[in-house]
């Protein structure tokens, strides 16, 4: 079996980084919609098999 490597992603921590660029930017995204873009973006990268749900 080979070594896997896993990484956690604070999901609050990078939902306020995006919101961050975004104002940098000079764009406002109400958080709803961004959690729903990511939400979208997680299950496209599961269904690639990307991404894969982690269990202890």
């Amino acid at each position: 079996m080979s070594e896997q490597e896993v990484q956690i992603v604070d999901f609050e921590e990078m939902l306020r980084f995006i919101e961050s660029r975004l104002a940098s930017a000079g764009t406002y995204v109400k958080r709803e919609a961004i959690i729903t873009i990511l939400q979208a973006e997680e299950a496209f990268l599961l269904e690639k098999g990307i991404l894969q749900e982690y269990s202890e």
